[in-house]
């Protein structure tokens, strides 16, 4: 399973802790995929936040579109 949103992300998590209850995978590995998914779902939190500051029209207006913007560390071509 691919997780694509906060549902599927929670079931993955669930899917990993039953896991971890049976003995197929260690702490260690169960505690770096709880940690992925964390910032997952900051990154979700981040992208909510950014969609409703932007349905006020005074923000967005003045809002640069940094997601836009390259990479100035990156080469133009890859």
């Amino acid at each position: 399973m691919m997780p694509v949103n906060t549902k599927s992300m929670f079931s993955m998590l669930l899917m990993y802790m039953e896991k971890l209850d049976d003995d197929e995978i260690d702490v260690s590995k169960a505690h770096a995929m709880s940690k992925l998914i964390g910032q997952a779902t900051n990154l979700l939190n981040y992208e909510l936040k950014r969609a409703l500051l932007m349905t006020d029209k005074s923000f967005k207006d003045e809002h640069r579109g940094l997601e836009l913007k390259r990479f100035d560390s990156l080469p133009e071509k890859l």
